[in-house]
């Protein structure tokens, strides 16, 4: 097995070979150590400082990571660059770094001569070299401190676990601004001398056409895109050149991860773990059963009277850590999991498991996966969001929202005390996963609160870093409605700006001060009850949004909004 390079002194024991490509070839390491160098130079740092990186080209993101580095700063690593995270992040650090509109520094590469060049400093195992932020599925995302120590014993594990696949290409789905994008995407690629692509792949086709440029590839991805896999494509050709898929962010359903394993002629490897944790356990689906997690070496659990799992090791901060998941552990330490402890809730006195409702609502044969929640109004009451298997789309179809609540509350009944049966319901058909692959607790509640008559039925919704397409359904009882056209109501063009207006905020942090319309178009009226797309797409540097709606029917408006 070949010895992986030290993450804390890669500057100096790199060889002189490529580290990463994209559509104009490879990059080398020359070209990488030009941009360290040139940040070294203009990055207004002092050592100790706290940093905030966020930049979507990942060979960018590692110029940056690296001078930092260099200069003897803790980087932290948010998921997003909304509004509200750079707030959030303002009492944490001392200077941003990377495509922050208001801190922007451009990148000169004729800025630094092969001359300049500093002489590179080999950083201590102990040094704080992230910050990194948890998902917050269950709540406001929490700062997790890790050193080099840390990230290298990470690195070994993994490398011990899977050594020599190095000459396959990494694809990915997945962002480097979360811990299992920076550890999957790019820093055991790095340290084991291995090509990595620049820019993610957004769609399945994308994973498609770019595999088919490469000798070989491996892909890291989520359950948000393997679930989603056009099987249509010839996958069966490239199974020559796969050499590895790995998943994580939430347990992949075993249907989706045969599916995978079958196109790809490769099993599906699923990474367990956590900001706090890293990459604890893996496993891959057989056919025969659901297959159990395996610890990745290193790794020491004991089971907890709670059946919680309490794990020692040397990539964990303070060596030990407790997982907030229950499981069923085996003598030869594999093991099941169970469902969160920490997912209880008091529903009128009783204590009520959200993993349980999730449980039993998987079980339906109507209900591929669901998320469930408490919502908090005159009363607390469990909601359901569910993404619907084939048949359940069928029966959705056929017997409306309504009916398909009352056959799925009737499935509930034998499971719960009436108290506890869900009352809400929201059936999608995907999930709303953000771009670390996550569902957010934040993005099942905006599922809920839309409900009021302002806003559409939220059906769908998938976001890029630039990008985003919704699916809305238009309800009849929407306050807009009232009086506009009586007896035959249509949806205001001031409306459909509104919306668009609101969605580019919450979804890709456009806003600002409104400035003014440019393009707009209505060109087909939307009726009570529709059910239409809604795409949006903002420029940063521009300042503006575009936005498109769009049916069966054809394109309802569209125009661009700009802010000052």
């Amino acid at each position: 097995m070949t010895a992986l390079i030290p993450l804390s002194d890669w500057l100096r024991q790199a060889p002189d070979q490529p580290v990463a490509t994209d559509a104009t070839g490879a990059v080398s390491r020359a070209e990488l150590l030009a941009r360290v160098a040139h940040w070294c130079q203009v990055l207004p740092t002092r050592p100790g400082q706290r940093w905030a990186v966020y930049h979507q080209d990942t060979l960018e993101f590692l110029a940056l990571l690296l001078a930092l580095w260099q200069q003897q700063c803790t980087v932290c690593v948010p998921g997003d660059d909304r509004p509200a995270t750079i707030e959030r992040l303002q009492r944490r650090v001392d200077g941003f770094a990377g495509q922050y509109p208001e801190y922007l520094l451009p990148y000169q590469s004729n800025a630094c001569a092969p001359c300049s060049m500093p002489e590179w400093r080999t950083l201590s195992p102990a040094f704080p070299a992230l910050e990194i932020f948890t998902s917050g599925s269950s709540g406001e995302p929490k700062p997790v401190l890790k050193t080099f120590a840390q990230l290298e014993s990470e690195l070994a594990a993994l490398e011990q676990l899977w050594p020599g696949e190095n000459e396959a290409v990494i694809l990915t789905t997945v962002s480097h601004q979360h811990l299992y994008g920076l550890t999957f995407r790019l820093f055991w690629p790095l340290c084991r001398g291995q090509l990595f692509e620049r820019d993610a792949c957004q769609f399945t086709e994308d994973i498609y056409r770019r595999a088919r440029q490469y000798p070989q590839f491996a892909l890291v991805s989520t359950p948000s895109h393997l679930g989603r896999l056009n099987p249509s494509l010839d996958w069966y050709s490239l199974r020559p050149k796969c050499r590895g898929v790995l998943s994580s962010a939430a347990p992949l359903q075993r249907q989706d991860s045969l599916q995978v394993s079958d196109l790809l002629g490769v099993p599906v490897r699923e990474i367990y773990g956590s900001s706090e944790t890293g990459a604890v356990a893996w496993r891959a689906q057989c056919r025969q059963a659901e297959a159990r997690w395996a610890p990745v070496p290193g790794i020491s659990m004991a089971l907890n009277p709670d059946s919680t799992l309490t794990l020692r090791a040397a990539q964990i901060s303070g060596g030990s850590q407790t997982l907030s998941d229950r499981v069923e552990l085996d003598p030869d330490g594999c093991f099941r999991l169970l469902g969160r402890t920490d997912r209880i809730a008091k529903i009128e006195g009783k204590r009520v498991s959200l993993a349980e409702v999730e449980r039993v609502a998987e079980q339906h044969p109507l209900i591929k996966t669901a998320k469930a929640l408490a919502l908090s109004g005159r009363r607390v009451e469990i909601a359901l969001v569910a993404q619907l298997t084939d048949q359940g789309q069928d029966h959705l179809r056929g017997q409306g929202k309504r009916g398909l609540a009352r056959a799925l509350r009737e499935a509930f009944k034998p499971h719960f005390e009436p108290v506890a049966l869900p009352r809400r319901w929201r059936f999608v058909e995907q999930m709303p996963y953000n771009q670390q692959g996550k569902i957010t607790m934040d993005s099942l509640m905006a599922l809920f609160h839309q409900e009021e008559t302002k806003w559409p039925e939220l059906i769908s919704q998938a976001a890029t870093e630039q990008g985003a397409e919704l699916v809305l359904r238009i309800p009849a009882e929407l306050v807009y409605f009232d009086g506009h056209f009586a007896g035959n109501p249509i949806l205001p063009g001031i409306t459909q700006v509104h919306w668009a207006a609101h969605y580019g905020h919450q979804l890709l942090g456009s806003g600002g001060v409104f400035c003014r319309l440019e393009a707009v178009k209505f060109q087909q009226v939307i009726f009570p009850e529709s059910e239409v797309s809604l795409e949006l797409e903002y420029s940063a540097e521009k300042r503006k949004l575009s936005f498109r709606y769009y049916s069966d029917r054809g394109v309802h408006s569209s125009g661009r909004i700009c802010f000052n």
